[in-house]
C-alpha cells in the first residue's frame, strides 16, 4: 500500500495538469486567509465570503458575494488586484519565472505545462516565451493604467484615480471584471473613451498569446506568407462573434433598456456587452433589465468564451470553430473536418469534442446543483428563475463574472457550488480529467471489434 501511495504521489506531483491545479488552489486558499483578515475589510466578513471573493480573483472571474468597493478597505483591494494578475497569467507561469530568475533548471513537466497553456505548438524556447508574455502583459496594463488614470482624474482625486486606473486596467487584461467603483461601471454606460480603452484592453487579454506570439514572430523574421490555421481560426471567430454579439443585442433591446437612449450610445453599450460577455464580466448597464433574448444571446457568448492561450475562459473559440467545421466538412461528404484547404488533425476534432461534452455535462450538473441548493429568488417576479441560475452557472465556469443579480443572495452551499464551478473553469476541464484518468489508467493501444449503432 505505501507503495502504491508513493508512485500516485509521484504521478500527481510529475502531471503538469496536477501542478496546475495544485498551484491555483494553494494561491486561492492564500489569498483568503489573507482577505480574511480584520484590516482587509472594513465590516465582519465569514471566511466563505472571504474565499468566494479569492476564488473569483484568482479564477478572473468577477462574481461577488459583496460589494468589492465598500467591503474591502485598500490593502484589500489590492490584494485582489494581486490575486487576478497572479490568476489572469497562471500560477505556472510565474513559477517558472521565479526559477528562471534564480537561475534553476525548471522541470520537464513546468515547462510542457507552460507550452500547452499559451501555444498551439511547443517552442523550444521557454524563456522567450515567458519574456513575451510578460512584457506584453505590463506594457499593455500600464498603457491602459495610464489612459484610465487621465481619464478617472475628472472625477475623483489623483491618487484614486491612479489606483482606480491601475486595478481595472489589471482586471480588464485578466478578463476578472472587477471594479473599485460601488456601483461599477454603470456611470460609465455612455463615455466612450473609458469604455473604448477597458475594451481594447480586454481584447488585448482574451486573444491569446498565441497570437501574439505569431505576430510578434513574423515581425522578427519578416516572414511573409499566410498565417498559421489556429491564428486565423482564432481571429475570425473572435470577430465574428464580436459582431454577432452587438448586431443581437442591438436588435432585441431596441424596444428594451436601449430604447431611450442615443444612437452612438447604444453601439457602444451593445458592443461593450459583447465584448465583456467573453469573459471579462464588465457591465455598463444592469444585467437584469436585459429582455430574455439578450440574456440568452449573452448566455451562449459566455459559454463559448475567450480564445486558448488567453487570460479568458469558456468553451473557447476555436474548440466552437472545430466542432462547426468538423459538422459542416461532414456533411459535405468530406473524410476529415476541413477549413481553408486544410485538415484539422482527428486527435485536434476529437479533443474538441470531448470538451464539449465535458463542458455541457459540468454545464447541466452544477447548474442542477446551484438550482437544489440556492434560495427561491424571484428573478423580477414574473421571469424565469431557471434561466437566472443557468445565467449564473455559465458565467460561473466561463469565468465570466456577469450576473443578473442572485450572487448576494446565496446561502452557503449555493456560494460553495459557484465556488467549485469557478475553479473548474479557470483550470480546464481537461486539466482535471487528465490528471484523474492520468493516474488511474494507462494508454490503451487496441481496440475492438467495429459494429454499427443506428445515430440520428
Amino acid at each position: 500500500m505505501a507503495g502504491k501511495a508513493q508512485l500516485l504521489s509521484k504521478r500527481l506531483y510529475s502531471h503538469p495538469g496536477s501542478i496546475v491545479i495544485l498551484g491555483f488552489i494553494l494561491t486561492d486558499l492564500v489569498g483568503a486567509v489573507l482577505l480574511w483578515m480584520p484590516w482587509m475589510h472594513t465590516n465582519s466578513m465569514s471566511f466563505v465570503d472571504a474565499l468566494f471573493t479569492s476564488t473569483s480573483a484568482v479564477c478572473v472571474t468577477g462574481l461577488n458575494v459583496v460589494n468589492v468597493a465598500d467591503a474591502f478597505t485598500v490593502i484589500g483591494q489590492f490584494v485582489i488586484l494581486l490575486l487576478m494578475q497572479v490568476g489572469g497569467l497562471g500560477v505556472m507561469t510565474f513559477s517558472v519565472l521565479l526559477f528562471y530568475s534564480l537561475g534553476q533548471p525548471v522541470r520537464l513537466a513546468h515547462r510542457t505545462a507552460i507550452q500547452e497553456s499559451f501555444l498551439a505548438s511547443g517552442t523550444p524556447d521557454l524563456k522567450q516565451l515567458i519574456r513575451l508574455i510578460f512584457l506584453f502583459t505590463m506594457i499593455t496594463e500600464a498603457i491602459s493604467a495610464l489612459c484610465l488614470s487621465i481619464l478617472f482624474m475628472g472625477s475623483m482625486p489623483p491618487a484614486n484615480a491612479v489606483f482606480s486606473g491601475v486595478f481595472h486596467a489589471v482586471s480588464a487584461f485578466c478578463n476578472a471584471g472587477f471594479s473599485t467603483f460601488k456601483n461599477g461601471l454603470l456611470p460609465f454606460y455612455g463615455n466612450w473613451p473609458v469604455c473604448m480603452v477597458i475594451m481594447l484592453t480586454i481584447l488585448f487579454g482574451n486573444t491569446g498569446f498565441s497570437v501574439v506570439y505569431e505576430l510578434v514572430e513574423r515581425l522578427k523574421t519578416r516572414k511573409k506568407g499566410r498565417f498559421s490555421l489556429h491564428f486565423r481560426l482564432t481571429v475570425t471567430t473572435h470577430l465574428i462573434l464580436i459582431a454577432v454579439g452587438t448586431a443581437g443585442i442591438l436588435f432585441f433591446e431596441r424596444h428594451g433598456i436601449l430604447s431611450t437612449m442615443p444612437l452612438s450610445t447604444k453601439f457602444l453599450v451593445a458592443m461593450f456587452h459583447s465584448v465583456s460577455a467573453r469573459t471579462a464580466g464588465f457591465n455598463t448597464v444592469d444585467m437584469s433589465k436585459f429582455t430574455e433574448d439578450s440574456l440568452y444571446l449573452i448566455l451562449l457568448l459566455m459559454f463559448i468564451g475567450a480564445c486558448p492561450g488567453s487570460t479568458g475562459g469558456g468553451l473557447k473559440t476555436t474548440t466552437f470553430a472545430v466542432l462547426l467545421c468538423s459538422a459542416w466538412s461532414r456533411l459535405k461528404g468530406h473524410a476529415k473536418t476541413t477549413v481553408a484547404r486544410r485538415s484539422i488533425s482527428e486527435p485536434g476534432v476529437q479533443r474538441a469534442m470531448v470538451l464539449f461534452i465535458l463542458y455541457v455535462s459540468t454545464v447541466i450538473l452544477a447548474h442542477t446543483l446551484l438550482m437544489m441548493v440556492g434560495p427561491n429568488i424571484p428573478f423580477y417576479k414574473t421571469r424565469s428563475q431557471f434561466l437566472a441560475y443557468l445565467f449564473e452557472t455559465i458565467s460561473g465556469l466561463g469565468t465570466v463574472g456577469l450576473s443578473v443579480g442572485i450572487t448576494t443572495h446565496l446561502d452557503v452551499l449555493g456560494k460553495l457550488v459557484v465556488i467549485f464551478i469557478m475553479f473548474i473553469g479557470r483550470v480546464g476541464l481537461l486539466s482535471v480529467m487528465s490528471v484523474l484518468t492520468g493516474v488511474t489508467a494507462r494508454p490503451r493501444p487496441y481496440y475492438y471489434v467495429e459494429e454499427d449503432v443506428m445515430v440520428g
